[in-house]
């Protein structure tokens, strides 16, 4: 299956995933110019321009970016793309090798005008710049900083009621992207610092064990991250 556009420059190549497996439906553009993998992985189109950065998409896997030059070629060589497969199990992974975040236990102990969520802060290494989160379930995920004591939550009493309120702001959330029905890509603005991810209707508000003061969280920096 291929998809050609009526003009100068011929650009072919294939889109596989890191092992070699050909990715057939994929679809790469840049502007008016596009194409669509066929079964075998293989593409061909024909633009006008001397260079090109295609987006290359496909609903089961990570996007991927591929730089053309056609200067002074009719025909540049084949285009190699690589797309790995999204997981098919469920969870949190980090871009782009896609490993899984590590689950950790947050540990709440509560006063009379505070409660507080902590996690053994040597379990959670390091991170720094922007995080991508691949969420199979695409549930309300919350990532929150890790404080100097390891608590990623402090609820505090607000006077005069019985209402908890947080203390502390959830980290921005850059961008959303849908990729498939029931599956998202987040992405997360973060400083260098120690960080979590808390499932917030999904887990977080339900202890591990319903004797216990614990709940589950994600570290954001797998071990060796």
């Amino acid at each position: 299956m291929f998809v050609l556009v009526a003009c100068d420059v011929e650009i072919a190549g294939v889109v596989t995933t890191p092992v070699g497996e050909p990715v057939a439906g994929a679809e790469l553009s840049d502007g008016d110019c596009r194409a669509v993998s066929g079964a075998d992985g293989s593409f061909l189109t024909r633009c006008a321009r001397d260079s090109y950065a295609f987006v290359v998409r496909h609903p089961t896997h990570a996007a991927a970016e591929a730089l053309v030059d056609a200067t002074g070629a009719m025909s540049p060589p084949p285009v190699a793309v690589q797309l790995t497969p999204w997981p098919a199990t469920p969870g949190l992974y980090l871009e782009p090798a896609l490993r899984p975040l590590e689950p950790l236990a947050l540990h709440r102990t509560a006063a009379t005008d505070e409660q507080r969520f902590c996690v053994d802060l040597a379990r959670v290494p390091e991170a720094s710049g922007p995080v991508s989160i691949f969420d199979v379930h695409a549930v309300d995920w919350r990532v929150y900083a890790l404080d100097a004591e390891g608590c990623a939550l402090r609820l505090s009493r607000a006077p005069g009621t019985s209402w908890w309120q947080p203390q502390g702001t959830r980290v921005t959330e850059k961008g959303r992207e849908a990729l498939a029905t029931g599956r998202e890509r987040v992405q997360f603005e973060l400083e260098p610092g120690r960080y979590v991810a808390l499932a917030w209707y999904d887990g977080f508000l339900v202890p591990l064990e319903a004797s216990d003061d614990t709940w589950v969280g994600w570290a954001l920096a797998a071990p060796g991250a």
